[in-house]
């Protein structure tokens, strides 16, 4: 039995010395690759251990501002599908990766508080128009003017075509237009 056991020993020693070969074998032609990673689902998903950078970023100036958690949300360590329940896309938050930290950024059709005061001056259909939001937002249409842009001075029918002519509120732009009365047709 002594005999049987050796061999036996021998031969197990082989297989790990050959399993050990084969393995350090692959390693070496592998290199570059990254590792296949089999998941079962429930079992340790990964989660998210830092907490998340929360923006908001308004369209039609292209600015984006910091925010608080959204009421009633605790920071928890949120998987993925926990992540897409609390923040869905289909309410505009896009959950991506800057710089090493999670950004989870809501994106509204809006102008932000800072620029929403704010209003223009430029051309519609021949006519002066007031937009809201600085020259060169995609802000909203106030109202258009019965003013042609054609019966203007030449120095303000360069701003208003140039989107120079921007204002900081409401009450300027009407300032503006009062003393633009005198060139309506």
């Amino acid at each position: 039995m002594g005999d049987a056991s050796r061999r036996f020993f021998v031969l197990g020693l082989m297989i790990f010395l050959l399993g050990g070969l084969v393995a350090y074998q692959q390693a070496r032609v592998s290199t570059g690759q990254r590792p296949v990673i089999l998941k079962v689902p429930g079992l340790l998903e990964p989660r998210v251990l830092e907490e998340p950078h929360l923006e908001r970023y308004y369209r039609y100036c292209g600015h984006r501002e910091p925010i608080p958690l959204p009421a009633g949300v605790k920071w928890n360590w949120a998987d993925k599908e926990e992540m897409n329940l609390l923040f869905p896309p289909a309410e505009g938050w896009r959950i991506t990766r800057e710089e090493e930290h999670l950004v989870i950024i809501q994106e509204v059709d809006a102008l932000c508080p800072a620029d929403a005061p704010r209003r223009h001056l430029a051309v519609k259909d021949g006519l002066v128009a007031i937009y809201q939001g600085p020259a060169g937002s995609l802000g909203p249409l106030m109202r258009v003017t019965n003013l042609k842009v054609a019966s203007l001075p030449p120095s303000w029918r360069e701003k208003i075509e140039n989107d120079q002519a921007e204002f900081n509120s409401e009450q300027e732009v009407l300032e503006a237009l009062d003393s633009l009365d005198e060139f309506r047709p």
